[in-house]
């Protein structure tokens, strides 16, 4: 998927100049120009093992 340039700096512009985040202060922003999520550490930590599985998985098929 390809997007215009100018949408790259979207979210930045939006996070510095507009008045409804100011009291973002330790949240996630996602393109662009949204709130995100974090999973937490219980997700990372439960994820973690499965990726890495994964990543062996796809390893094996081209090694």
């Amino acid at each position: 998927m390809l997007f215009p340039a100018p949408m790259g700096a979207l979210t930045q512009l939006w996070l510095g100049t507009s008045p409804e985040t100011v009291d973002f202060n330790g949240k996630w922003a996602i393109p662009w120009a949204r709130e995100g999520k974090f999973l937490g550490p219980n997700n990372v930590d439960e994820m973690g093992p499965k990726l890495w599985e994964w990543v062996e998985e796809q390893r094996k098929e081209v090694l």
